[in-house]
């Protein structure tokens, strides 16, 4: 039996039939509030969303601390 993963802040998701991933931003009630990487937002309840990978419980990127997802120095270090 395979369990739902439950969406949390700092996750990537996808929001089925809108391209991604998303950054969920905050969870409240049932619905995710959603933020792509170009700054657009979206609201979409909590079951419509597939988690790609799950985030550290708040939002980073790579050049928050100047890695890329693999522990490796960016651009523009």
């Amino acid at each position: 039996m395979v369990m739902a993963t439950e969406v949390e802040s700092g996750d990537l998701v996808q929001a089925a039939g809108h391209a991604g991933p998303w950054t969920v931003v905050e969870v409240r009630q049932g619905m995710a509030l959603l933020e792509h990487s170009d700054g657009h937002r979206l609201s979409r309840r909590t079951t419509t969303l597939t988690v790609v990978r799950k985030g550290s419980g708040k939002k980073t990127t790579a050049v928050d601390d100047g890695k890329d997802e693999n522990g490796s120095p960016t651009l523009f270090d």
